[in-house]
């Protein structure tokens, strides 16, 4: 998890391809792009271990972004 801070970009962009290919709609892309579009602006300028400000976020989030965080952190955790 440690090399999420130096790969975000590429995590992200797979889960996002990922997420097109067996998403249930493009409302689902866009929420996801917007979401972690964001986290990953807070993830860049943090020091903060990246699984800690990922739980931090689940833990803060309103319902629709922690499904999203959620589901990212399950695709993190299996690839």
């Amino acid at each position: 998890m440690k090399s999420l801070k130096n790969n975000i970009n590429e995590c992200i962009k797979l889960y996002l391809n990922d997420l097109n290919d067996y998403g249930d709609g493009i409302e689902d892309i866009i929420l996801a792009e917007y979401v972690l579009g964001n986290f990953k602006t807070l993830l860049t300028e943090s020091n903060v271990d990246p699984k800690i400000l990922l739980t931090e976020v689940i833990n803060n989030s309103t319902t629709e972004h922690k499904q999203v965080f959620k589901d990212f952190l399950e695709y993190l955790e299996n690839i």
